[in-house]
């Protein structure tokens, strides 16, 4: 019996979730993309403190599989349908998460792969790892959200350049523009995320949460109305459980335990 085409791995506060058609370099297909959906839906349990999503086989993802050829014979009447009843779905789970969310990216991250990549928090990336937003070399456009969230991580210039020009951008541009924050060598990007993980499940849940919420509905909402939502935000945190016992442990000099209450 074959293994699914989306792996998923319970260790403890820490939720992984692998793409694994490795003989595709895990490009997507139906049934990939509505599996991915339900378990980045099942990551968001509060039981799990972070989530790292990557990709087996020495890639991270190539993009939709183009094999069948058009939407119907993928499963959906149409691409519109195929975005919106599908792809969508995941990708808007990574949004929203209520935690981390970290990409541990070796090899290629192409088409809408990289919308994947751009919907984390954090990316870490393999020395051999690219992203390439290839749509125009199939007279297509950027999709997965990658129009909006692209020009907000590396500007409109070089967002533009990227994504007409279909540039293969390799993981040391990734970082110097932004796309990614670390590069590691190639076997080890999935272990560091775990390091990295690990280290964020320790930190106090709604603490992450309402940073990540501000921020990314930072894109969205003026300088004055950001200012407010911290400060009804920070009202609602003072005090709290996990306020309590950061305070406490800072003064007795040890490591907190925090609940997320």
């Amino acid at each position: 019996m074959s293994e699914p085409k989306v792996l998923f791995e319970d260790h403890g506060e820490i939720a992984v979730i692998k793409l694994n058609r490795p003989e595709k370099r895990n490009a997507l297909d139906p049934e990939t993309v509505l599996l991915f959906n339900d378990l980045s839906e099942k990551a968001k349990d509060k039981k799990y403190k972070s989530v790292v999503i990557s990709g087996n086989g020495g890639a991270f993802c190539a993009g939709a599989d183009l094999t069948p050829g058009d939407a119907e014979s993928m499963g959906w009447k149409s691409v519109e349908e195929a975005l919106n009843e599908g792809y969508h779905i995941g990708l808007n789970n990574l949004i929203q998460m209520d935690k981390a969310v970290i990409a541990a990216v070796e090899g290629p991250c192409a088409g809408i792969g990289c919308a994947y990549l751009l919907s984390s928090d954090i990316v870490l990336m393999s020395k051999s790892a690219f992203m390439q937003v290839g749509f125009s070399r199939i007279g297509l456009i950027p999709d997965g959200g990658t129009n909006w969230l692209l020009p907000r991580v590396v500007g409109y210039q070089n967002a533009f350049r990227i994504a007409a020009e279909a540039k293969r951008v390799m993981s040391d541009e990734c970082k110097s523009l932004g796309l990614c924050s670390e590069i590691y060598e190639d076997g080890t990007t999935l272990e560091k995320a775990m390091e990295l993980a690990k280290h964020y499940a320790d930190l106090a849940p709604n603490s992450v949460l309402n940073t990540k919420r501000l921020m990314r509905e930072g894109f969205d909402k003026s300088y004055f109305d950001n200012l407010k939502d911290e400060a009804s935000t920070q009202e609602n945190l003072v005090g709290s459980r996990d306020n309590i016992e950061g305070v406490t442990a800072f003064m007795e000099k040890r490591k907190p335990n925090f609940t997320g209450e």
